[in-house]
């Protein structure tokens, strides 16, 4: 019995190496090899932070029985506030625009887009003193009631606020995935069902959101890693989360070491959550292919039907696009004299630097990922590549801090000072926004080029041919799309640019965020208006290439 098992483990050792020769050895080269390397360095920060954690201090314990568990009751609670919000919201206004005609149903559909312009810090601080509506309110329930009852109804309307103001411009990942997902499906499943005697109510809810459910998940997933990652916004209103936890540890107490527990419990909370969703469809079954060339007849809404459907409309876009713009607008001219000051044009150039470098190695390190893992059907390179897209699914503050451990081994290691350097911060960026520029290209690479990649090779054509005359031409507006997600993800991010930024190197998220912590909250209005002008064309262009690829 024992040499049988003997036997197993050499049979089972050998099959692995030869499986690792075939994968490894026998497809090696250019393409897979940097894949491979580049793929090992992106997740490296990621590794440092889980290696970084062994060393005991007395922080952590302190942590674990006072903070910790709130931590992660704040963040479990704003989480499932957020996505709720942001579904409804999501789901509401996409399955309005996509199903029904009424006055500005066009117009809508793509301004329903625009509050992903406003990033959730700023969002945050438009709606800054709108919780001061309540005093008189909690004033009352502290002299009639109780002073619990009044700092518990403080504390509820606190999370309900930054719930709203969240969803409110996280909405949009979930309605344009929604949108996408109503539009594919056409109304042949809706028909049918009608005709075996489903209501409309029913045939929302038991055949349109199953048959969505994929793209629900994957704007939801996001919706998701925005809030557990947001720092600006939770600090704003005072809620204590784990990205909160973990700036207060590392730059309040000076305790590394616990941070970076902190960010771990972190990343595994993220990960068990899309874990978790992703086991509990992993049987389900979606058609796709009778999809694809659906009709889409849309019903005409007339008089107080089509009144109730622009309200619909109307309600997202006003909370997160309309209000922060003009009170943001009449901020600015209340501070127009601080505008030279603040030295705005060198703030936009180094804020668009940093976006378009990120953007241009983001696109071509995909590109090339994508390429090596399809082309050469390379089983190690997909699973790089799947470690290497780990960071968006990762809080920008790990992620800094993982950096910045790497950073200390190569200075240590070398002599070389490379702290306080752009290039470490648009590395940062890479791994933090990889995913994003990975997902479109790889989707638009097995729709259109895999068959052709394969009749390429039959007809003997180079790698690199096959990758220049072929998957970059069919592959233009995924790529486009890629690039311009990956520019507006980077011009709205916050916690990275904080911790990672060279000195004396400021932006204007950065500067936005220095001047409201300062409680300079109209003057952080300039930068802030700056940051969405930016954007909000690249938003509006995304728009319509998502219907192209």
């Amino acid at each position: 019995m024992i040499k049988q098992d003997g036997n197993r483990k050499i049979l089972q050792i050998s099959n692995f190496l030869i499986f690792l020769y075939k994968e490894f050895v026998y497809k090696l080269n250019f393409w897979t090899l940097s894949s491979f390397l580049i793929g090992i360095l992106i997740f490296i920060p990621i590794g440092l932070v889980i290696h970084n954690i062994n060393n005991f201090t007395s922080n952590w314990e302190h942590i674990t029985n006072t903070v910790l568990s709130s931590y992660l009751l704040n963040s479990v609670f704003l989480v499932l506030g957020t996505v709720l919000f942001s579904a409804i919201l999501g789901v509401s206004s996409a399955w309005i625009v996509t199903n029904y005609n009424f006055p500005g149903c066009t117009l809508f559909k793509w301004l329903l887009i625009l509050p992903l312009a406003i990033p959730t810090y700023i969002a945050a601080y438009a709606y800054f003193d709108i919780l001061d509506l309540f005093n008189p309110i909690l004033l009352w329930i502290k002299l009639n009631i109780s002073l619990s009852a009044m700092n518990k109804t403080d504390t509820f309307l606190v999370y309900l606020m930054t719930t709203l103001v969240m969803s409110s411009v996280l909405y949009p990942y979930i309605y344009l995935l929604a949108r996408s997902s109503f539009e594919s499906q056409g109304n042949h499943f809706t028909n049918v069902s009608r005709s075996l005697g489903y209501s409309k109510y029913e045939c929302f809810w038991k055949i349109v959101l199953p048959l969505s459910r994929p793209a629900l998940v994957a704007g939801i997933s996001l919706v998701i890693m925005e809030t557990l990652s947001d720092y600006g916004a939770v600090k704003h209103f005072g809620i204590q989360t784990f990205t909160y936890g973990i700036f207060r540890t590392w730059l309040g107490m000076g305790d590394l070491t616990s941070a970076l527990r902190l960010a771990v419990v972190l990343m595994v909370f993220t990960l068990s959550i899309l874990y978790i969703e992703k086991r509990s469809r992993s049987n389900a079954q979606y058609i796709e292919k009778s999809l694809k060339k659906s009709s889409h007849e849309k019903n005409s809404l007339y008089g107080p039907k089509s009144i109730l459907a622009i309200i619909f409309c109307l309600l997202p876009l006003f909370l997160g696009f309309l209000f922060p713009i003009l009170r943001l607008g009449y901020w600015v001219l209340l501070s127009k004299s601080y505008f030279l000051e603040l030295n705005i044009l060198k703030l936009s150039f180094n804020t668009l630097l940093l976006s378009l470098l990120t953007s241009i190695f983001t696109v071509i390190i995909s590109m090339l990922f994508v390429f090596s893992a399809k082309y050469f059907k390379n089983s190690i390179v997909k699973m790089t590549n799947k470690i290497a897209i780990l960071g968006y699914s990762t809080p920008g503050a790990v992620i800094a801090m993982g950096t910045l451990i790497l950073v200390g081994y190569i200075s240590s290691s070398t002599g070389i000072v490379l702290s306080g350097t752009i290039f470490f911060l648009i590395f940062a960026y890479i791994v933090r926004f990889l995913a994003v520029a990975f997902q479109p290209i790889e989707s638009g690479m097995e729709k259109n080029c895999d068959k052709l990649n394969d009749a390429a090779k039959l007809l003997g054509a180079k790698p690199f041919y096959s990758f220049y005359k072929i998957n970059i031409p069919i592959l233009k507006n995924s790529v486009i799309a890629a690039a311009l997600l990956v520019f507006i993800d980077a011009t709205k991010e916050l916690p990275l640019t904080l911790i990672l930024r060279p000195f004396n190197f400021e932006t204007l998220a950065t500067v936005t965020f220095d001047l409201s912590n300062q409680a300079q909250i109209i003057e952080s209005s300039i930068p802030s208006i700056s940051i969405i002008l930016l954007v909000v064309i690249p938003i509006i262009y995304l728009n319509r290439r998502i219907g192209m690829i």
